[in-house]
């Protein structure tokens, strides 16, 4: 349970350095980034893993550039559905996705994270 707390906030402040970096996303409220950020882990582990491993036996490139692709598109679909988290245009949606990308990898190397004891749910 800790972990999905951190987790969720890491990538809640990931979210707020996108809308501050990238021109033509807006965010205007903490209470959106949130919900935006839980909409954006939903499209992504729904619609995102089905389109993701649809992509067939392309090459390496072409695969590559069509998961940023999807990615863009959950991106941009996720500012559709979440009132106070807009984006202009299909540029600053990916942008947008790469920077995420990039901070959801990066961030998670700088919060150290040690196991719950009290959490149950981690022992299997």
């Amino acid at each position: 349970m800790v972990y999905l707390i951190v987790n969720w906030v890491s990538s809640v402040l990931s979210l707020l350095a996108v809308a501050s970096l990238v021109p033509g996303v807006q965010i205007l409220e903490f209470e959106s980034a949130l919900i935006a950020t839980g909409v954006v882990g939903l499209i992504s582990a729904g619609l995102g893993s089905l389109l993701k491993n649809a992509r067939g036996a392309a090459s390496l490139v072409l695969s590559s550039i069509f998961l940023l692709i999807v990615d863009t598109l959950l991106f941009r679909m996720s500012a559709l559905l979440v009132p106070g988290f807009s984006m202009r245009g299909f540029t600053p949606a990916l942008a947008g996705a790469v920077v995420l990308l990039a901070l959801n990898l990066a961030l998670p190397r700088f919060v150290p994270f040690r196991e719950d004891p009290l959490d149950s749910w981690s022992r299997s």
